[in-house]
């Protein structure tokens, strides 16, 4: 089954900052207020995705589930000039299920969610199944938003 995927960039989320310098050792008063308004939309919008399809957040393979707030995280969110980010993908699904690589994700047909964060740390993403009912419940969701649709690429 096809992956298809939608990234929520933080310019949606901080209109009246240029996200492109969010470094999360930054202590400039703008920077820190822009990323705790990302911190708190992502947490708040991971709650409610994770309720709405009675899913749990897991690595791709561990068996202890994952906190919204290991997600939503400095750390995982945002790149570091100091430290860089280190890229990391979740599972959102109902029991955990093992997975030895984002291939081995890629190949199952299970409804599940894949959340990833980005290289240079301005956005989120959300992999599905095409035609999951996860995209029109996103898209309804953040119609505010300028949603960009990212092809899935399982080497990282």
């Amino acid at each position: 089954m096809k992956k298809v995927g939608l990234a929520i960039d933080y310019s949606d989320i901080c209109r009246d900052y240029n996200t492109a310098y969010l470094d999360r050792d930054n202590l400039d008063p703008a920077t820190k207020k822009c990323m705790k308004q990302v911190l708190t939309w992502s947490k708040t919008f991971l709650t409610e995705l994770l309720e709405e399809f009675e899913v749990n957040l897991y690595n791709l393979s561990s068996t202890v589930a994952v906190k919204i707030d290991d997600v939503s995280s400095k750390r995982f969110l945002f790149y570091s000039l100091e430290k860089e980010i280190t890229l990391q993908s979740f599972v959102m699904q109902k029991e955990f299920v093992q997975y030895d690589s984002l291939s081995a994700w890629e190949a199952e047909s299970n409804e599940t969610i894949l959340v990833q964060n980005d290289e240079d740390g301005g956005c989120i993403s959300f992999f599905f199944n095409e035609n999951s009912p996860v995209s029109p419940w996103i898209k309804e969701k953040l119609k505010d938003f300028t949603l960009d649709e990212v092809p899935f690429e399982a080497i990282r």
